[in-house]
């Protein structure tokens, strides 16, 4: 018996299927069959009844199974107990999506550069949904998004900060409410496949406001550039942070009660990194608390 076989029979009863576990784990269907028979042979039972698709676990692999994942949690524990005993020395893999890239991102790596100089973070941007699979498959080790509807027991979140989704108006504009604005301002919308654009159509539903949409963007940056030009009005989770301190743009509330979202940590249960999560997900949190600095209406 091995780690190896216990993850595979883990993740073929969290993902349903031999060839899912394999996409998951980054291994062949067969390295995966191969693995799961030399299991059976040395416990001498069957494990799962292949005469169902997808196969089944038999009443030996539930046991199995049940055990294997408390051996899985404590064998991990061996790492994050040794990483605890000395400084962090590694790289970590980490997505991020737009809305932090450009304000909490720089402040946070700011700051572990300066407590944790022997971690190394590289960092890749995309949308919630994009990474959520990233970290599925193990091309990264977390990603600082948009809180999913459902977590399987594979996954692993911890919220990091509610942002509030607010009106983002040119510095020269008067309307005093999102209806007075955007019957003045064309709208930018932000990416609609981001996971916080159901939240915004829904307000935007309960206010009656049906805006001129005159683009569509991803990237948060360039959104303020265009409303700070006088281009048009956008909505947005309200980001506002030192990067930002310098700009003029107003900042309107978008309708009552305030419409929030939350961003987090999300990772692999199974993940060997746990403290480099930990830390990381300490100083986001930090940089998440400090006071927002950009100029608010209302």
């Amino acid at each position: 018996m091995s780690i190896r076989q216990f993850r595979a029979l883990e993740a073929i009863s969290e993902y349903g299927s031999f060839a899912a576990a394999a996409k998951a784990l980054n291994l062949t269907q067969s390295a995966i069959s191969m693995q799961i028979a030399s299991l059976e042979e040395s416990l001498g039972v069957p494990l799962f009844d292949r005469q169902h698709r997808p196969p089944r676990l038999t009443r030996a692999g539930t046991v199995v199974l049940r055990h294997a994942r408390v051996i899985l949690s404590q064998y991990n524990d061996i790492f994050d107990a040794l990483s605890e005993a000395r400084p962090y020395h590694g790289s970590f893999r980490l997505g991020v999506i737009p809305t932090i890239l450009t304000n909490l991102l720089p402040l946070s790596l700011m700051r572990l550069r300066e407590e944790e100089p022997g971690l190394t973070v590289n960092v890749s941007s995309g949308l919630s949904g994009e990474l959520m699979h990233q970290v599925e498959t193990g091309e990264l080790d977390a990603a600082l998004m948009h809180k999913p509807g459902t977590l399987g027991t594979a996954l692993s979140w911890r919220d990091i900060a509610q942002q509030r989704v607010v009106v983002v108006a040119p510095p020269d504009s008067t309307g005093e409410t999102p209806q007075e604005v955007f019957e003045r301002h064309p709208y930018i919308r932000f990416n609609r496949s981001a996971w916080v654009a159901p939240l915004v159509e829904a307000r935007l539903s309960d206010l009656g406001i049906s805006p001129d949409t005159r683009a569509e963007i991803q990237s948060i940056e360039a959104i303020h550039l265009l409303v700070g030009l006088g281009f048009g009005a956008s909505i947005l989770p309200d980001v506002s942070t030192e990067s930002f301190a310098r700009t003029s743009l107003r900042i309107i509330p978008f309708g009552e009660p305030p419409v929030y979202r939350t961003v987090g940590i999300l990772s692999r249960t199974d993940m060997t990194k746990k403290n480099a999560r930990r830390i990381i997900g300490d100083v986001f949190a930090a940089t998440a608390g400090r006071p927002n600095t950009l100029k608010k209406d209302g």
